[in-house]
């Protein structure tokens, strides 16, 4: 065998994998095109989870709560979205452990319904932790290893435990303005065979 034709055949496998890990997971409810999911990834939620189009998500991601997920997501490998309301703490004689937990019946619909929205072209770096009721802002960037505990503004870089904004990824209004009219005009598809064959296009400068 060729290396081009083992290439291909590795590229193909990995699809595949792609595909059998969104199958067994019955909380993902949509996909866009060009998603890669990572070896060792779990996924569960009360009402759904969703992909945009061209996401990749690492290995050992852990994503326990309602979430959606915009277009160009990249998400690293052991980032977790976490319910910040999964398990009573206040129930009096009951050990957390037995508490209200909001997978069941009688949860209440307020927290079953929470989750984390991350908005188009956004990074969560290796290790990180968003909690439900979080939105991620377009552009934003989480750095590795932070717990993300409240919203992120679009373009933010945030850092640390709980995140804190500690710079602007496009500080000119101009600049961002110009990246997303020409990331909106282009082109953009992602290949298992590598980043060479991947389709880069943005649209032209005006």
């Amino acid at each position: 065998m060729s290396l081009l034709s083992a290439a291909t055949l590795m590229a193909g496998l990995r699809r595949l994998a792609t595909r059998w890990r969104v199958l067994r997971h019955r909380s993902i409810r949509s996909v866009g095109p060009g998603l890669h999911i990572g070896k060792g990834c779990r996924f569960w939620a009360t009402q759904g989870i969703h992909f945009g189009r061209q996401c990749y998500v690492g290995k050992e991601v852990v994503i326990e709560t309602n979430a959606q997920i915009g277009d160009f997501a990249l998400i690293a490998s052991r980032v977790a979205f976490v319910g910040r309301h999964d398990h009573g703490t206040s129930t009096e004689g009951v050990p957390m452990r037995f508490g209200p937990w909001v997978g069941s019946a009688d949860a209440s619909p307020d927290v079953q319904a929470e989750g984390v929205v991350v908005e188009d072209d956004v990074w969560i770096g290796f290790g990180a932790v968003v909690l439900s009721g979080v939105r991620l802002g377009r552009g934003a960037i989480v750095a590795a290893g932070s717990v993300v505990t409240r919203d992120v503004e679009p373009y933010a870089v945030v850092a640390g435990s709980p995140a804190r904004t500690v710079a602007q990824r496009y500080a000119d209004l101009s600049l961002r303005q110009r990246h997303e009219a020409r990331m909106a005009a282009g082109r953009f598809e992602f290949s298992e065979r590598g980043y060479e064959h991947w389709v880069i296009e943005p649209g032209a400068k005006e």
